[in-house]
């Protein structure tokens, strides 16, 4: 190779490199825009913050990595979409429908979730502090490791929910229904859970330290490895439930069910 030709190589090489990718697709985002219906389209890596997306249908959509923020997706079809890492930061998203949508690593700090569907939906790490999420549907949702810090969960229908490791600091869960659901190792400090339904969840290592629980339904719940320390238990149901070094509200640790 002669070396003139090899030097102009080796100096656009670099540039090559550096060349940007195609962030998404013009021609679709000017379809959502214009029809407010891209059912199946890649937006992935979309700007759409802000944008007034009401009611539009966007099933099966790749929107991974899209920048929705601030969007109004109130009563839109999500259903099965791929919303993977997508900052839905402050979006309004109130009855609209995710039913198994990916969610995985999405942003939804402060996001109106009010009685949207999650049903079945994925968001497995998804950032949902200070989210509205009041009568919202998660049945069989699976938020392992979700960040729900000071989220409001007032009457959400959790039945089933994969909720392990999950950081739910200060969160507002009265009246919610947790039956079934998997809460090991969940941080519930300070998590106001009065009147929720607790039957049958697991709760072995969850940290309910001064949680409120007043009137709640533990029956049959998983409490191996639980610390209730300071927690108000006043008039809940624990009829059934399994106490292995279970820390109680008073500090004292009870092993009444270790074989």
């Amino acid at each position: 190779m002669k070396p003139r030709l090899l030097a102009t190589i080796l100096l656009l090489a670099p540039l090559g490199i550096a060349t940007p990718t195609q962030a998404e697709n013009p021609d679709q985002v000017r379809q959502l825009q214009e029809t407010k219906e891209c059912a199946t389209c890649d937006l992935s890596d979309a700007n759409l913050s802000s944008a007034d997306l009401t009611e539009t249908i966007l099933t099966n959509a790749d929107l991974s990595r899209a920048n929705l923020t601030e969007a109004i997706l109130s009563n839109a079809n999500l259903r099965n979409a791929d919303l993977v890492s997508a900052n839905l930061s402050n979006a309004d998203l109130r009855n609209s429908d995710l039913t198994q949508a990916f969610l995985s690593g999405a942003d939804l700090t402060n996001a109106d979730l009010r009685q949207a569907n999650f049903k079945g939906a994925n968001l497995n790490q998804a950032i949902l502090t200070g989210a509205n999420l009041t009568q919202t549907l998660l049945s069989l949702a699976n938020l392992s490791e979700a960040n729900l810090s000071e989220s409001i969960l007032t009457l959400a229908e959790l039945r089933g929910a994969d909720l392990r490791r999950a950081n739910l600091t200060g969160a507002r869960l009265s009246g919610a229904n947790l039956h079934a659901a998997d809460l090991g190792s969940a941080e519930l400090t300070d998590a106001k859970l009065n009147v929720a339904n607790l039957s049958g969840a697991n709760l072995s290592g969850a940290n309910l330290s001064n949680a409120l629980l007043i009137e709640a339904d533990l029956r049959d719940v998983n409490l191996r490895d639980a610390d209730l320390s300071s927690a108000n238990l006043k008039n809940a149901n624990l009829m059934g439930a399994f106490y292995c070094n279970t820390t109680l509200p008073d500090g004292t640790v009870s092993n009444r069910d270790c074989s």
